[in-house]
C-alpha cells in the first residue's frame, strides 16, 4: 500500500476524531452521527455522479440538470460535515475570519452556478456554467482539506485508500473504452471505404 497508508492507521485516526467531536448533537452519539455523516456523503457522491455523468453530456441544451446536480451534491457534502461536528460549531468554523473568505466564495459560486444557469444559455452559458462550477469545486476541495479531521494527512489517507480500491474499476472501463474506440474506427473506416 501507499506510504499514506502506512503512516495512519484507521484506529488512530478514528480515536483522533472522537476526541476532537462534542458527545451528543442533536440528540445523537458519535456513532449515530458518524452514520449519518456517510449516509449524506454517499448522497453528495450520488448527485456529483448525476452531475457528471447525466449533467455534463447535456450541459449545452439543458444546463439545469448539470447545475442542480452539482450544487445538491455541494450542500449535502457540507450538510454531511455539519452533522459531524454539529450544524452550530459547523457554521462558526465557516465564518471564522480567517476561513470567511472561503465561505464568500463557496456560496458565491453556488448562487452563480445556479444564476448562470436559468438566465444564459448556448456555448457562452455552456461555460460560464463550468466556470462557476469550477469555483465551487475548487472552494469544496479547500474545505475537505481544511476542516477534514487530520487535514492534508486524512485527505492523502483518504485519496490513497480510494485510488487503490478504485485502480481496477479505473483499469477495466480504460480496456472498455479502448475496445470501443477500436470498433468505432474499424467500422468508420469500412463506412468510409465502402462509400467511395
Amino acid at each position: 500500500l501507499p506510504e499514506a497508508l502506512t503512516s495512519l492507521s484507521w484506529s488512530s485516526m478514528k480515536s483522533s476524531m472522537e476526541a476532537q467531536m462534542p458527545k451528543q448533537i442533536l440528540g445523537m452519539g458519535y456513532q449515530q452521527r458518524f452514520q449519518v455523516f456517510c449516509g449524506l456523503l454517499g448522497l453528495s457522491a450520488l448527485f456529483f455522479a448525476m452531475a457528471f455523468f447525466v449533467g455534463v453530456p447535456t450541459l449545452v441544451a439543458r444546463p439545469q440538470k448539470f447545475a442542480l446536480s452539482f450544487t445538491l451534491g455541494s450542500l449535502t457534502f457540507m450538510a454531511s460535515f455539519g452533522i459531524l461536528v454539529g450544524p452550530k460549531e459547523h457554521l462558526q468554523g465557516m465564518m471564522a475570519r480567517d476561513r470567511l473568505w472561503f465561505t464568500a466564495v463557496y456560496v458565491g459560486s453556488m448562487f452563480l452556478t445556479l444564476y448562470l444557469t436559468f438566465t444564459v444559455g448556448g456555448l457562452s452559458g455552456y461555460v460560464w456554467v463550468l466556470a462557476a462550477s469550477a469555483a465551487q469545486l475548487l472552494a469544496l476541495l479547500y474545505y475537505l482539506i481544511s476542516f477534514l479531521p487530520g487535514g492534508a494527512a486524512g485527505l492523502k489517507y483518504l485519496t490513497a485508500a480510494l485510488g487503490h480500491i478504485l485502480k481496477p474499476v479505473f483499469v477495466m472501463c480504460a480496456r472498455v473504452q479502448a475496445i470501443c474506440m477500436a470498433r468505432f474506427l474499424v467500422w468508420f473506416v469500412r463506412s468510409n471505404t465502402s462509400s467511395d
